[in-house]
């Protein structure tokens, strides 16, 4: 057996474990260290997701940043922020986002 697909390690640490390939791939993570990490960090992740209360979510931004965005959005949505537009002798270099992969 290949090594078991992630959808499949996700219903995994979900608990959702039943069938036939079930227990083909628990068998395959008892045997494959990449498998049998990969299942205990989404176990981890889907544990914190189950203990975490209301006061663990994000709050919304206050009203002011909002207004600020819609702000700057609408006084030069067509212009690039100083320290990336072109300057006069200097060689062109793309945002910083544009190079990362």
């Amino acid at each position: 057996m290949g090594h078991v697909e992630p959808s499949h390690l996700a219903e995994l640490a979900l608990g959702h474990a039943s069938s036939d390939a079930d227990a083909v791939a628990l068998r395959h993570v008892a045997s494959c260290r990449p498998c049998r990490e990969e299942l205990k960090l989404m176990t981890r992740v889907v544990t914190a997701a189950r203990d975490a209360e209301a006061s663990d979510l994000p709050t919304a931004p206050p009203e002011r940043v909002w207004q600020r965005i819609a702000r700057e959005l609408s006084h030069g949505a067509h212009r690039l922020p100083h320290s990336i537009e072109q300057r006069p002798g200097r060689r062109h270099r793309s945002p910083w986002w544009h190079r990362v992969r």
